[in-house]
């Protein structure tokens, strides 16, 4: 097979990695640039099944297809690569891999054909799995060994960790026929699991699921030759399926994918432990890559920095002058080419690229030692020198004083001191004033996001969550603010100072969180009530079903605002108890309003001053004393003023402003439960009605004139009327369409077999009551032929007498026990009229007599 110009020969027939080519490929076609925005998609299949056909025209590839006047042989020898010309957002290479079950290897050498398998799914993003439609089911064709090979061995190739990175299986099947797409890949995929369950694991994967590793979907193509014009329509469809924004996209994330400079050396290294039968472990082998390629780009940057025209003359500087910015300077470079570092191995193994930047760190360190000690060096001759100068001044002090007089120069150096302390003082205050803002300004970051959260849900115990989220964040900002300070020095007294102002920003900061929530209090009361109200127990939308108990969820949904509200009216103390009181008199002032439903917003606010001076609306106060009437209170018992976030009056105005809100959402839900309700027993139109008795006519004649008909259709009708309404179809279909099916198949089984057993045992008791009247009916025949006439006219009256006086004792016994076992209507009929039918052949046989 001779290589075309725009596809590269990765492996040979032979199984030797051809390296140059690969490099020269990736390099001339631009992979190098595409760094991690490069997918692979790798085709694997029986021999002669179109997979060089089906890559060339969905990718544009150009690789070497089988002619089919030639026979049926092996084309694709090895592995052959391409870039598709096709694909433009995504750099997408394309791996060609020899058939499997080909004839010119033969039975036993299979070796092979394992071996790119493996390669491919090590290799590939996305790995196509060529099946023909007729093969699906088959244990041989559809290539279901091979498949279990690399289902086994993957688990030791990737140790993988499930979910981190799952290669999509993609199967493609060829020359679809009439089956439904739906079934061939319900077909598959149980075969897939069941080729994943039957395969031996390693122990941390016994319990892991196929889907932990491998994302499987399935696609299908018409015959190539029959239905030509089709198939190049869905392998188009096919290939935008391979870019970022097409429909149903296999693009994935390049979570661990190695940069492309690094392509060739990753391949070659997998292909060589495919190739030696080693322990496949991929994560060694990714360690592997990422040292070679970390220490090749240290290196580089190492001799980069040597050679910086920056450094280098930084360096010659440093030997003579002393340099005012050489510590910034040559921190500069140094973070440059640490920078370029991190940019050039960021795709590797973390731990390898941390070790390697350490390393790159040090040797940076002592190359920039050397001008560092001279630098030193240079400075401390400037200071000694400087000293020397001062020293002398300060012995000239003394030439300057005149004898025999008061003139002295300790006045002057005593105010030489004073202003050098002050000065160090300022510089002290203004450090400790910007390390104070910083750690202010993020210490209102650590109260802010997790307060916030915490009053949007207003969890049981939310105050004590609050305190945790204040005492945490000061613990941090301390230990912060000290950090900041190292190297200043400061006393105790100062040092507890400046905590003393953390936790005084922090009680603001948390304070103005909660006004600012005590201002918006019905709107969280609001929140609070729709979100219990209006959303089920799975957090979807309420259809109002008319099985729904509305008064009962609004008088829920009511709590929780009330709730809400009782929780913000307070600042709690450090002990979670400060607003007890407070909240038992709020819980106790809507008690009323609750229970009632709150009707209407009229009748709730001209009954709130009853309710709220009702017994039930008093409460203690925080220390426990009397009893105060939250109806007429101006202000909270035993509650500093400034612990108030919301005033008792402000409470009363915001819970009738809240019930208002609340009966307009409880009614606009009954009427749409009521609507619901009628649609549910809307019957047919008249049209509808018409139209099926005009051409059903012929058909309903039929069923009315045939008895077998009739009864057969009687008994359906009761059948299906009976499963009607014992899988609640009104009920569920209330719940959306999809869902109300879902139900109904679910217990469909249950409510099949309950039916049918209610409806056995009915016909086995109609059917005992039927045998005993004909059996009664045969014994009154035979003695109608012995019936006479004496004495008969003064029996009858007795015997009507006794007749009667049965059929009451009757009547009433039916009746009890109709209603203690709840016998079925026809049973017991069929019960009634045999009884009776005994009576009457007694009475007969007695006039006889």
């Amino acid at each position: 097979m001779a290589a075309h110009t725009t596809c590269c020969q990765v492996i040979d027939g032979d199984g030797t990695f051809k390296e140059q080519e690969v490099d020269a490929f990736v390099h001339q076609h631009g992979v190098i640039e595409a760094r991690t925005n490069y997918q692979v998609v790798a085709i694997m299949g029986p021999q002669s099944s179109g997979k060089s056909t089906l890559m060339n025209h969905v990718f544009g590839t150009s690789f070497q297809e089988m002619d089919a006047m030639t026979g049926r042989q092996q084309t694709t020898k090895g592995v052959w690569m391409s870039k598709s010309p096709k694909v433009d957002d995504v750099c997408t290479l394309i791996l060609d891999l020899e058939g499997s079950d080909g004839r010119e290897r033969g039975e036993d050498d299979t070796n092979f054909e394992r071996q790119s398998a493996l390669f491919a799914l090590a290799v590939a993003d996305v790995l196509l799995i060529n099946v023909w439609c007729h093969d699906i089911g088959r244990e041989q064709g559809s290539g279901k060994p091979l498949m279990k090979t690399i289902f086994q061995v993957n688990l030791k190739l990737f140790a993988p960790e499930p979910n981190r990175r799952r290669t999509v299986l993609l199967f493609v099947i060829r020359d679809k026929s009439k089956t439904p797409m739906a079934m061939l890949a319900e077909v598959l995929a149980e075969d897939v699991h069941k080729m994943w369950d039957s395969i031996s694991k390693p122990p941390q994967y016994v319990d892991s699921k196929l889907e932990d590793f491998f994302e499987v979907q399935y696609t299908a193509l018409p015959h190539y030759e029959d239905k030509y014009e089709d198939f190049l329509a869905d392998t188009v469809v096919l290939r935008r399926r391979f870019t970022q924004d097409g429909d149903g996209s296999l693009v994935r994330a390049a979570n661990g994918r190695l940069p492309a400079d690094a392509l060739v050396l990753s391949t070659r290294n997998i292909w060589g432990i495919i190739k030696s039968q080693k322990d496949l472990n991929l994560p060694a082998h990714k360690v592997m890559v990422a040292n070679i390629r970390c220490n090749e780009i240290k290196v580089e940057q190492l001799r980069n920095f040597s050679q910086d025209q920056a450094w280098q003359a930084l360096e010659t500087s440093s030997s003579t002058t002393l340099l005012r910015d050489f510590g910034r300077d040559a921190a500069d470079l140094l973070g440059s080419c640490l920078e370029g570092y991190e940019q050039e191995a960021m795709y590797f193994d973390g731990s390898v690229r941390a070790e390697h930047r350490a390393d790159l760190a040090a040797k940076l360190a002592t190359t920039i030692a050397g001008p560092f000690q001279a630098q030193l060096g240079l400075l401390a001759a400037q200071q000694l020198a400087s000293f020397d100068k001062d020293f002398k001044l300060a012995l000239g002090v003394k030439d300057v004083a005149v004898a025999g007089t008061e003139l002295s120069a300790d006045e002057a150096r005593a105010s030489l001191e004073a202003r050098i302390q002050e000065h160090i003082e300022k510089a002290k205050h203004a450090a400790v004033k910007e390390a104070l803002r910083k750690t202010e300004d993020e210490l209102h970051k650590l109260i802010a996001v997790p307060a916030v959260e915490l009053l949007q849900g207003f969890p049981a115990n939310l105050w004590q969550q609050l305190h945790t989220v204040r005492l945490q964040a000061v613990a941090t900002a301390s230990t912060d603010l000290s950090s900041a300070l190292t190297g200043v020095s400061l006393s105790a007294e100062e040092e507890a100072a400046l905590h003393i102002k953390l936790q005084a920003a922090a009680d603001k900061k948390l304070g103005d969180l909660l006004q600012e929530a005590a201002l918006t209090r019905v709107t969280k009361m609001r929140d609070a009530f729709n979100s219990s109200f209006g959303l089920d127990e799975h957090g979807t939308p309420r259809t109002w079903r008319p099985r729904d108990n509305i008064a009962q969820l609004a008088r829920q949904a009511r709590r929780q605002a009330a709730r809400v509200l009782a929780l913000l009216a307070v600042k709690r103390s450090g002990d979670y108890a400060g607003g007890d009181a407070v909240e038992a008199a709020i819980m106790a002032m809507v008690k009323k309003d609750i229970d009632d439903g709150g009707s209407t917003a009229s009748s709730s606010s001209s009954s709130r001053g009853d309710a709220a001076s009702a017994p039930s609306s008093s409460s203690h106060d925080a220390s426990g004393g009397a009893a105060f009437d939250l109806a007429t209170a101006t202000h909270w018992p035993g509650v500093p003023k400034q612990e108030v976030l919301v005033a008792p009056h402000e409470a009363r105005v915001a819970w009738r402003e809240f019930m208002g809100a609340s009966a307009l959402a409880v009614q606009q839900a009954q009427v749409t439960q009521q609507a619901n309700l009628m649609a549910g027993k809307r019957s047919a139109p008249v049209w509808a009605l018409a139209a099926i008795l005009f051409l059903g006519w012929n058909e309903f004649m039929a069923v009315l004139w045939n008895p077998l008909y009739l009864i057969l259709g009687a008994l359906m009708f009761l059948f299906g009327w009976q499963m009607y309404g014992e899988l609640d179809v009104d009920a569920e279909m209330q719940r959306g369409p999809l869902v109300g099916l879902f139900n109904m198949w679910n217990k469909l089984g249950v409510v099949l077999r309950n039916v049918l057993a209610r409806n056995v045992e009915m016909v086995q008791n109609l059917g005992g009551a039927v045998s005993d009247l004909v059996k009664h009916q045969d014994a009154a025949g035979q003695g109608q032929g012995q019936a006479f006439a004496g004495g008969a006219a003064g029996s009858d009256s007795s015997h009507v007498v006794q007749h009667k006086q049965q059929r009451q004792q009757h009547q009433s016994a039916t009746g009890l026990k109709q209603r203690g076992v709840g016998q079925p209507a026809q049973q017991q009929e069929g019960l009634q009229m045999t009884q009776l039918r005994r009576e009457e052949q007694a009475q007969s046989e007695g006039k006889d007599a």
